[in-house]
């Protein structure tokens, strides 16, 4: 009973439902198309489709626009400034020295001589260096009037006249013109030793004739110590271990000091001594194996030796002329003796250039 009453309910049930679907027609679905799917693998527990409902977007706001930003003015132009005359640049003004004159700059005295004995050619530099700052001491005093001066003036007379003494004996004839020119220049210093010593008393400098007469006489002694100098260049011989630039050197001053003594024994027997030196001295002057040298050396050593043969040659008569004394000299020879002289400097000069190549 039961069941035939639940039969007809479902049965009146399926009619209800066809007149309502016969009533008002269903729209097809719409198909949408389902991608295929992936290959990746189904997990174990399967996960549940989610059911086709259209999520409607947010209304994701669109950025507002960024307004423009507003035209800047153009900046107004800045006035130019106007012309204000620039100040004149201030001179420094440097005070003048209250003596209308000038100031003198500090003179060097020399370093005066040392009293104790050294060389001969090292006291004759000493005395040199002294004479010459005596002398710009005294053109000092001239042009500033300043009897202060007069004090480093006779420190470094006083200097000058202690200079010491050597012994000459033994000494060969170079030598010993240089210390007599040394011994000549200290001498005339000391004839004016009453002028230096009166300087700067009762506070006035030397007066124009004693100003005078001590410059001309150290002027003098300046000359006779760069004479002095010269000679003792000569006083020394060549050294055995001296090198081709030495002995060129030294040869050609011997040889240009024989010239000279040549020319002096035209009216000068005394020349004899200064000669004889000379001669000595290009007759033992070295010699050298240049074979293995480079050309410009071999070059200077055949110029070298040829001035000293073509000297000895021609002037080795002067020897027997003066050791014999009394005998005059052949004007012919003595005048070709000169002109080889002077050809030979002539070589020197040119092995001394050949060397610098």
């Amino acid at each position: 009973m039961f069941t035939r009453s639940r039969c007809y309910r479902s049965l009146i049930l399926l009619v209800v439902f066809l007149l309502a679907a016969c009533g008002s027609p269903t729209p097809a679905p719409t198909a949408v198309p389902t991608e295929p799917p992936t290959s990746t693998p189904i997990p174990p527990t399967a996960t549940p489709v989610p059911t086709n409902t259209a999520v409607p977007p947010t209304n994701t706001p669109r950025p507002t626009a960024t307004p423009r930003p507003t035209d800047t003015p153009a900046p107004t132009a800045t006035p130019l400034p106007t012309n204000t005359p620039k100040p004149a640049p201030t001179k420094i003004v440097t005070p003048k020295p209250t003596n209308t004159k000038g100031a003198a700059a500090p003179v060097s005295t020399g370093g005066g001589v040392s009293s104790l004995p050294s060389t001969l050619e090292n006291s004759m530099r000493q005395a040199l260096n002294t004479t010459v700052a005596m002398i710009n001491l005294l053109d000092q005093m001239k042009q500033n009037n300043d009897a202060g001066l007069c004090q480093p003036l006779l420190a470094s007379y006083r200097s000058l006249h202690d200079a010491p003494v050597y012994e000459a004996n033994g000494k060969n004839y170079e030598w010993q013109q240089a210390y007599d020119a040394y011994r000549q220049a200290i001498g005339l210093a000391d004839s004016r030793a009453d002028i230096f010593e009166s300087c700067g008393q009762s506070g006035s400098t030397l007066g124009p004739v004693n100003w005078g007469a001590a410059r001309k006489s150290l002027t003098k002694a300046q000359f006779l110590l760069e004479q002095g100098i010269e000679w003792t260049k000569r006083a020394t011989g060549l050294p055995a271990n001296a090198s081709l630039v030495e002995a060129v050197t030294r040869v050609r001053l011997s040889t240009a000091s024989l010239l000279k003594a040549l020319e002096d024994l035209l009216h000068d027997d005394q020349a004899c001594g200064p000669f004889i030196t000379e001669y000595n001295i290009l007759l033992q002057a070295p010699t050298y194996d240049v074979s293995t040298q480079p050309t410009n050396v071999q070059g200077a050593y055949s110029l070298y030796r040829r001035a000293i043969e073509m000297t000895l040659d021609k002037t080795k008569f002067v020897v027997e002329v003066c050791n014999t004394g009394g005998e005059k000299l052949h004007n012919l020879n003595h005048q070709i003796a000169i002109e080889t002289s002077r050809e030979a400097v002539g070589y020197l000069d040119q092995a001394l250039v050949t060397l610098q190549q």
